[in-house]
């Protein structure tokens, strides 16, 4: 099959999306990334098709994701943020179009954060799959929601109110959103729900969820939803850092806040430094998510304290007793593939509603309180001695998922369903 696959360039979206490419691509199929044009050589060098979007301005991506600051539920962030994002959906929706005519793809798969490809793909009458990095963002009838700060599952009648007010306030903040928004959305042709209640920037054939369902809450979900478990392989080339040994006595911890929250990164040395002094007993390796740094080696600061520009979660991981980390999903799963505890520190976006289901699951625990502080030291030590029976059960249930072969299945029905019967 010809397969256009569409994400932001953010290593927590273009990422998965690139190990799946790779994947179809092994299996024999045509495949085509579009992505913003300042990733288009990381597509490149993992052996693929880019299709480059928005060629005259490479920082347009960045300008909207990363504001400087933490986004929360301001609604001020959140307004100017969504209004940026609706300002470029009528260039990004013609691109794309002109990619789809030029491609003439059977299937499109957009990342959930790249809707307008999907768009484009049901203008053009074309299979629409989107790809959920994030399945926690989906609104669903029953459980707890999502982007209230982390709730954890009710334990009696009050908790299950509780979550279902939490689901009509976050459908109410969306709508109140476009209302505020109007012409902006109107301009843009889009809207957040359809007519039929659901959500319009997810595929009303197939969303397919990039985790594992035994990490989520008590839930249902979407029609068409399929859990086809993580992508944790970066495409970055990084050779495997050369760690110096563990001081006898010690303990390796990973600290890393991931590829994003630039505002969140700053002083974090100092923040590692801080816990290491208050848990002298581990050896700590920073890793600063900075993919531009990557194969410039592990830097000593200290006896006992280790910078790295950039690292590959899943070499890394395997030589390490814990990790502490935003509670990203890529890194969350490269722990629980790795079978290391973590410490949660979330920061923003969806990182504490995984902060809990990490604590839930039994995959570590999280806090709140600054990396540096007593609270969080405290918390570490918990990681290092926790019970590690239900991490390694998670560990064994990832082995069980096969999300390149899910995703392959998926697409053929798709495309066998559009009248467009195909080998395989």
């Amino acid at each position: 099959m010809r397969v256009l696959l569409a994400a932001p360039p953010f290593a927590g979206h273009l990422h998965p999306v690139l190990q799946l490419a790779s994947g179809l691509q092994e299996r024999g199929h045509d495949v085509v990334v579009a992505t913003g044009v300042a990733r288009t050589g990381l597509v490149q060098d993992a052996g693929l098709e880019a299709a480059p979007l928005v060629v005259d301005d490479p920082g347009v991506f960045d300008r909207i994701a990363d504001t400087g600051r933490r986004i929360g539920a301001n609604p001020v962030r959140l307004t100017r943020q969504l209004r940026a994002n609706l300002a470029l959906l009528p260039r990004a929706r013609a691109e794309l179009d002109a990619i789809v005519r030029r491609v003439r793809p059977e299937v499109v798969v957009a990342d959930f954060t790249a809707p307008v490809a999907g768009y484009v793909a049901q203008a053009h009458r074309i299979g629409w799959v989107t790809l959920m990095p994030s399945p926690c963002a989906l609104e669903t009838r029953t459980g707890t929601p999502s982007y209230l700060g982390g709730w954890s599952p009710p334990r009696t009648v009050l908790g299950r109110v509780r979550d279902a007010v939490g689901r009509r306030l976050v459908r109410v903040a969306k709508r109140g959103m476009q209302l505020a928004l109007a012409p902006d959305f109107r301009r843009a042709g889009v809207s957040v729900y359809r007519a039929d209640g659901s959500e319009a920037a997810y595929s009303p054939e197939v969303i397919l969820g990039v985790g594992m369902s035994e990490l989520e809450l008590p839930r249902d979900w979407p029609p068409g939803f399929r859990m086809i478990g993580p992508l944790t392989r970066t495409p970055v080339r990084v050779a495997r850092p050369s760690l110096p040994p563990v001081r006898p006595g010690q303990r390796r911890v990973l600290v890393t806040l991931g590829t994003h929250l630039d505002w969140a990164k700053r002083g974090l040395v100092d923040q590692a430094r801080a816990l290491r002094r208050r848990v002298p007993e581990i050896d700590v390796v920073v890793a600063l998510g900075d993919a531009a740094r990557a194969g410039t080696g592990v830097r000593e600061v200290e006896p006992g304290l280790c910078v790295a520009g950039y690292v590959d979660y899943d070499d890394v991981l395997p030589q390490c007793d814990a990790v502490v980390h935003h509670a990203g999903t890529g890194v969350l799963y490269s722990t629980i593939r790795a079978g290391v505890p973590a410490l949660a520190v979330p920061h923003d976006f969806d990182q504490h509603d995984y902060a809990t289901r990490i604590e839930v699951a039994g995959a570590g625990l999280q806090t709140r309180a600054p990396l540096g502080s007593e609270r969080a030291a405290a918390r570490l030590r918990e990681v290092l001695a926790m019970d590690r029976s239900r991490l390694e059960g998670l560990q064994s249930a990832l082995r069980r998922y096969d999300p390149v072969g899910a995703t392959e299945e998926t697409i053929l029905k798709l495309a066998r369903r559009a009248g467009r019967p195909r080998e395989g």
